[in-house]
């Protein structure tokens, strides 16, 4: 397939995929408290939803390693949490709204970290720019915090899960444009035994994975207040639906820019230095956002999202691609996926819910120690020498 074909299709894909996740992330802890859930219940779908995490994406990743076919599994992943959205919008108690929560995460937490792996392993085999193409899931993610915000103003916040709904069944459909595995798979791949357990507990005890993917993983887990608690606080302090929404919107307009210009900031100062910048990045924000100073220093604090998320992202999608053999990179990107989003971010939100009855905005001080030992094991990290490069020349 030409480069401009695979960068054509897989762009319209990620344009459609993130608009549902940016209704749900910024709006769906309102809906819930709308009906009628307390704290502590928000607290439990919103980190149940997370948990389900570390099932489905290392399940998906290993069956995309073992039959050589992640675009069917993301194609099929996404119609699954279409259904799963559209029953959680009808549900009424809590235990409903619990169980299709869950069901909704489980089918849609592989798609995103396939859609990554697959990405990269094409941009990297067609000579093309990763960054410009994933800016469009940013993108994605950005119509959908601030038309959710929009939307919202105009609607009720009964309508969330609705608006979830509709768009995660126009990125299941958009998945069907996905392009085919690049050429290079059939040659490397070729070459390979299907993956199994064992290829993956031998590449683990090779080299440096486990740190790397504990210190990413506390990286990105150090969202997690910002990711559940953030707009009930936002709302606490005064900020309408818009406002919130818009705080989403500079954040993901920073992490755009900078992948549009990502490919120099990679080559020049590599994917490790790119985790601890992040990391760094990371922890000043949420020392700064565990004070109120008002809208105008929140809006500075949400840019910081293209230093604590785009860069740590992106330092560890190359880290990967750089460091893990062909035939295990679905596998490794679901591991990586799984502590970041998963075990790290579950066990982080159910803190959070712990603290935020309490602590209300304080409790981004615990982020900040949370991205400070993310920290010692990134440093940590840069001085080993990989010993799983070899692996991946093989």
């Amino acid at each position: 397939m030409p480069a401009r074909i695979f960068s054509l299709r897989f762009s319209i894909f990620y344009a459609f995929m993130a608009i549902g996740a940016g209704i749900q992330l910024p709006f769906l802890p309102l809906w819930l408290h709308a009906r009628g859930l307390t704290i502590g219940e928000i607290a439990l779908v919103v980190a149940g939803m997370t948990a389900m995490r570390v099932l489905a994406i290392p399940l998906a990743g290993f069956v995309s390693d073992r039959y050589r076919n992640r675009r069917s599994v993301i194609i099929l992943c996404g119609f699954a949490a279409f259904a799963a959205f559209l029953m959680l919008a009808f549900a009424a108690s809590f235990w409903l709204i619990l169980s299709f929560s869950l069901l909704a995460s489980f089918y849609w937490a592989p798609v995103f970290p396939l859609a990554e792996g697959f990405s990269v392993d094409g941009s990297a085999a067609h000579r093309i720019h990763y960054g410009r193409i994933r800016l469009w899931a940013s993108l994605s993610f950005l119509t959908g915090s601030l038309g959710g915000g929009l939307l919202l103003q105009l609607l009720p916040i009964n309508s969330v899960v609705f608006l979830v709904a509709s768009a995660q069944g126009i990125s299941a459909l958009a998945g069907l444009l996905l392009p085919t595995d690049p050429e290079i798979d059939a040659r490397v791949l070729g070459t390979c035994s299907p993956v199994n357990l064992a290829h993956i507990a031998r590449f683990l005890m090779a080299g440096s994975f486990v740190l790397f993917v504990t210190a990413v993983g506390l990286g990105q887990a150090s969202h997690g207040m910002l990711y559940s608690f953030g707009p009930v606080h936002w709302h606490e302090l005064g900020f309408d639906k818009l406002t919130i929404g818009s705080f989403w919107a500079v954040s993901i307009a920073a992490e755009v820019l900078l992948f549009a210009f990502s490919q120099n900031l990679v080559n020049r100062i590599g994917p490790i230095n790119l985790i601890i910048a992040g990391i760094s990045g990371g922890a000043f924000r949420w020392l700064v956002m565990a004070n109120d100073f008002g809208p105008v220093i929140t809006f500075a604090t949400q840019a910081l999202h293209a230093v604590s998320f785009a860069m740590l992202h992106l330092g560890a999608m190359h880290y990967i691609r750089l460091n893990v053999p062909y035939g295990l990179r679905n596998s490794a990107q679901g591991l990586y996926a799984e502590m970041s989003g998963g075990i790290a971010m579950s066990a982080v939100m159910g803190l959070t819910g712990l603290l935020f009855e309490h602590l209300h905005g304080t409790t981004y001080l615990a982020m900040a120690g949370i991205s400070l030992v993310a920290l010692g094991l990134g440093l940590a990290l840069k001085r080993l020498s990989p010993t799983s490069q070899a692996l991946a020349d093989t």
